[in-house]
């Protein structure tokens, strides 16, 4: 009997330390914080380059993502909550933790969250939690092969920006016409000699593009692959088909785009 209470002593006291180490962990991923809006630019149709403030010592993985939630609006946000409208989004950060503001690329979908986000005046309050990471670099040794649609460069800038010098990188972007980043990616390639960059109009030439990748690299690269869902899955199955194992393979979709 001793030693059975002595045993379901320790079994109760494992289950109470996990439950501890759990909640900790939602407590400190889930702390929601008020951030405040810079400013927002409007590069062409509904596209928006949101830039928030960033609190002091606060950092991420490069390639996290948050919820956001929008400010409290009382009887226009009740009234939306009450119709089923999202008032919080998880959203991609564009910057890199050294950078020194957060960064949201995205689309005016024309939903409640992103129209009232997308003009949210200088000095509007918006709250982040939940801050988790995206895409990750296991090995620091693979190249990487790394594509991108429409808006889901975002995503892989904060990588590129990170790696830049450090590992082979090869970097499809299907842009859409988004074209935000073009700029920082050609100079950061012309300057880095293991970084090369490319630009698509077709998926088709981002199958190309990546076919001399896999030739190349084959599973010893690492492939992360974000943006549209459908551009998403087509790379991915065509990775697959080409020989690339599931495991080298990362994916991060962007469901609310269109």
């Amino acid at each position: 009997m001793k030693r059975g209470k002595k045993m379901f002593i320790v079994i109760l006291s494992i289950l109470g330390l996990l439950a501890l180490i759990t909640w900790g962990a939602i407590a400190y991923l889930g702390r929601s914080q008020k951030l405040s809006i810079k400013s927002i630019e409007n590069p062409r149709g509904d596209l928006y380059l949101i830039h928030i403030t960033k609190p002091s010592h606060q950092t991420w993985k490069a390639g996290a993502f948050a919820k956001f939630t929008l400010p409290d609006t009382s009887s226009a946000t009740r009234k939306n909550e009450a119709k089923g409208d999202q008032t919080s989004r998880w959203l991609t950060i564009a910057s890199t933790p050294d950078e020194d503001e957060i960064l949201i690329l995205t689309h005016n979908s024309g939903s409640h969250f992103k129209e009232t986000l997308a003009h949210l005046p200088a000095g509007s309050e918006i709250e982040m939690s939940w801050l988790e990471s995206s895409l990750t670099v296991k090995d620091t040794n693979q190249p990487l092969v790394c594509f991108a649609s429409d808006v889901g460069m975002s995503a892989l800038r904060p990588l590129i920006k990170e790696w830049a010098g450090k590992a082979p990188i090869i970097l499809n972007h299907f842009d859409k016409g988004v074209t935000i980043f073009d700029n920082e990616m050609k100079e950061l390639a012309q300057n880095t000699s293991n970084f090369t960059y490319k630009t698509s109009d077709e998926l088709s030439q981002s199958q190309a593009f990546f076919k001399r990748a896999i030739d190349e690299y084959g599973n010893q690269a690492s492939y992360l692959i974000t943006g549209q869902p459908d551009d998403v899955n087509e790379i991915k199955n065509f990775l697959k088909e080409n020989g690339i194992d599931n495991k080298n393979i990362q994916v991060s979709s962007f469901t609310g785009l269109k």
